[in-house]
């Protein structure tokens, strides 16, 4: 009789256990986590898993998020992907980190047909809908940011002589370059008017590119940087001896507070396009996100990084809570990306994907620090001269 007990005891054990597992939805994510723009895969992760841990608490299903660090290296990214998909077998890809990396990847997410989702990437391949069919974005490109800063200093007077881009040397300073070639032809001003140099991705080595500019011989009133934290730190530093009026703008993949920690001097010169809106606007979702946050990790600062991880797992959510948990499968996620309809997240506006959108957010905010705070600035605010 003991002996009945104890297999119908170990049975049930084995019945939970199993159950438990079913109901477990493994996410994969590869991002940098110990390499030159870790503080992006670093925050973006604990965004995810802030959202994560609330919505576990009170769903039967539990999220797990299984993630590697591939160093900001596409090698590596690759290697992680083809673990995620073929070894952890994960449901979907959400909040990968980097555009050289996100190159590399997407062909291996396309075979497998695994969607991609909220990569931290303004990358334009990744927002192809006709030959990335697998790859959903909550962010605008790297070129739009890039765009509507050359279209706004335009419109203020600035003349192709005097805005010198630089820019770091692979796919993604490529493209916030394809930014410019856009906003250049909306204008019908020839391409061969851009000054533009380059620095090698990895490095600090921003001498030669800038020393470049210089032989140019103009009196460059903006500079627009697509780099990374450390090397645009370095170019600014270097480019105020010689341009000590210009105005310097940086993307959201750059953190202008960070950047600005060693450069206060020059806070009033410094400004960045974000693509989430700042913690200090009365939205749902930056409540939300704060309480949350401050839960899982009470010791580490809220910031707008961590911020989008957050946005891109509550959008997933959002997305496939309907289905039941019998039909989630990658082939039914994709679906469900493509079939819900006006997705509210608490950001104030309502979207969706389909076809031929393959992007949720169209928003750029302008920002700029001033006494050591994040704030929103409008174009008519800025001087440049």
């Amino acid at each position: 009789m003991r002996l009945i007990m104890k297999k119908k005891s170990i049975l049930l054990i084995f019945i939970i256990t199993l159950n438990l597992y079913s109901n477990e939805l493994k996410i994969g994510m590869s991002g940098d986590f110990s390499g030159s723009i870790s503080y992006l895969g670093n925050n973006m992760k604990m965004g995810i898993e802030s959202y994560f841990n609330k919505i576990n608490k009170s769903s039967s299903s539990k999220y797990k998020l299984i993630s590697y660090d591939d160093k900001y290296n596409p090698v590596l990214a690759s290697q992680n992907v083809k673990k995620l998909i073929h070894k952890d077998k994960v449901l979907t890809l959400l909040g990968n980190t980097g555009t050289p990396t996100a190159t590399v990847t997407l062909p291996i997410i396309n075979k497998n047909k695994i969607p991609l989702i909220g990569p931290y990437s303004g990358g334009k391949i990744l927002r192809d809908p006709q030959t990335n069919t697998f790859s959903f974005n909550y962010r605008v490109g790297y070129y739009n940011e890039v765009s509507q800063i050359v279209t706004n200093l335009f419109n203020k007077g600035i003349t192709p002589d005097e805005l010198a881009v630089f820019t770091q040397n692979d796919t993604y300073g490529d493209s916030g370059y394809l930014g410019v070639l856009e906003a250049f032809r909306s204008r019908n001003i020839s391409i061969n008017n851009i000054i533009h140099e380059r620095y090698t991705k990895g490095t600090e080595n921003i001498e030669y590119g800038l020393s470049k500019l210089l032989d140019y011989n103009k009196n460059f009133k903006a500079f627009i940087v697509v780099g990374v934290n450390k090397a645009t730190t370095k170019f600014i530093k270097y480019a105020k001896e010689d341009f000590p009026n210009a105005k310097f703008f940086l993307i959201s993949a750059m953190n202008i507070s960070t950047i600005l920690n060693s450069l206060e001097e020059y806070e009033d010169d410094v400004y960045s396009t974000q693509v989430v809106p700042l913690l200090s606007e009365k939205l749902p979702i930056v409540k939300e996100y704060k309480e949350d946050f401050k839960k899982l990790y009470p010791n580490e600062k809220t910031n707008l990084i961590s911020f989008e991880g957050y946005i891109v797992a509550k959008l997933f959510h959002e997305v496939i809570k309907e289905l039941k948990p019998e039909e989630i499968n990658r082939n039914n996620i994709r679906k469900q990306l493509l079939k819900v309809e006006n997705i509210d997240i608490g950001l104030g506006f309502k979207s969706s994907f389909n076809n031929e959108k393959h992007q949720y957010s169209n928003r750029v905010w302008l920002t700029r620090v001033k006494n050591g705070e994040l704030q929103n600035v409008s174009w008519k605010e800025i001087e440049v001269k």
